[in-house]
């Protein structure tokens, strides 16, 4: 077949014209439509001049076309004589190239199989819920061609079994209470990052509610120390009273022969003459039981205030106590009413 040469004897068509002659006319003739200035009146000679220019135009092009086609002639015959001798040649070339392929198929299942028991092999090391996927991220299609070696397979599979199992270990080596979530997130693509991503996300997920717990307990203790601050005063207020109540001295008898309750509120009314007139002062008629059935008026509650005589004077061997008032103004208007009824003096501070 090396033997077969194509040879073609071919003679250069040789063609001539009268190019010179007619672009000698031409030049000549066409300034003169260059130099023409059409006017309104001379359109339709204007449109004419265009059709027989482009009528000249155009049988020149006719001619170049058909000069073209005489000379395309021959070469259109060889061009299909060539055809008909390579379809011939492209039939064998079909069979061969089935062969080889045949043979490429069969050479790459090989590759395929021993490079597969190889990676098995290997990938026994690896957890079994991950060895599958393993397999598929490391193996490379390029070892089943022929130029790859064996050594460089085998030497890929051993790089990547050992990096699975380094990014385990280093997954393990957070001792992380997450360390199943980071496996787990691992095992879906074997990508280090996303676990170690998935770690951090948790750990700031725990801070947030370890913060808000402790939030939490520290209202809770806060509201426990208000609850018992107020019950402790509650029960200091009671004691207080309790102590004040056991201290308090029984109420003599009035001049009236009146009794007067703990606290020194009368329970009925006390007639005008033994109560009012000794406290000094006429008030107006009160259903609260102050002493004397009156209420004082301002004023002569400031009189009475101004009239009385210092404690020392009243009493030269008189005791003095202090006492504390909790009550409604009411109440302590009472209190204060009695006092002065009873002839002993107080002092506000």
């Amino acid at each position: 077949m090396n033997e077969i040469s194509v040879v073609v004897n071919q003679e250069p068509g040789k063609i001539s014209w009268n190019f010179t002659d007619i672009k000698k006319r031409l030049e000549e003739e066409l300034t003169v439509y260059q130099n023409t200035a059409y006017t309104d009146d001379t359109i339709k000679t204007a449109k004419g001049d265009v059709a027989d220019l482009r009528k000249l135009a155009k049988a020149i092009e006719d001619r170049r076309k058909e000069v073209k086609e005489k000379c395309l002639e021959p070469y259109a015959l060889i061009e299909t004589q060539a055809k008909e001798l390579t379809d011939l040649i492209e039939k064998p070339i079909q069979a061969i190239n089935d062969q080889v392929k045949d043979y490429e198929r069969r050479r790459k299942e090989k590759a395929r199989a021993e490079i597969n028991a190889f990676l098995v092999q290997k990938a026994a090391e690896l957890p079994e819920d991950i060895r599958e996927k393993a397999k598929k991220a490391i193996y490379d299609e390029r070892w089943e061609n022929a130029t790859a070696t064996k050594k460089s397979w085998r030497e890929g599979i051993e790089n990547g079994i050992r990096k699975i199992l380094d990014e385990i270990g280093t997954i393990k080596s957070f001792a992380s209470e997450f360390e199943e979530d980071m496996l787990t997130v691992y095992k879906v693509d074997l990508s280090l990052q996303k676990a170690i991503q998935k770690m951090n996300e948790l750990n700031a997920q725990k801070e947030r509610i370890l913060e808000q717990e402790r939030k939490r307990r520290e209202a809770e203790e806060a509201e426990r120390k208000r609850q018992e601050e107020e019950r402790q005063r509650r029960e200091e207020l009671e004691k207080q009273k309790a102590q004040e109540e056991q201290q308090r001295p029984e109420v003599p008898k009035n001049p009236g022969g009146q009794n007067f309750p703990r606290g020194g509120i009368p329970t009925g009314k006390i007639p005008q003459s033994q109560m009012g007139a000794k406290m000094g002062y006429t008030g107006v008629p009160a259903n609260s039981g102050s002493p004397g059935g009156y209420v004082p008026l301002p004023e002569e509650r400031e009189k009475v205030v101004q009239n009385q005589e210092p404690e020392t004077k009243a009493y030269p061997n008189g005791k003095m106590r202090t006492v504390r008032i909790l009550g409604t103004e009411e109440q302590i208007t009472k209190v204060l009413n009695y006092i002065r009824f009873t002839g002993a003096t107080y002092e506000e501070v």
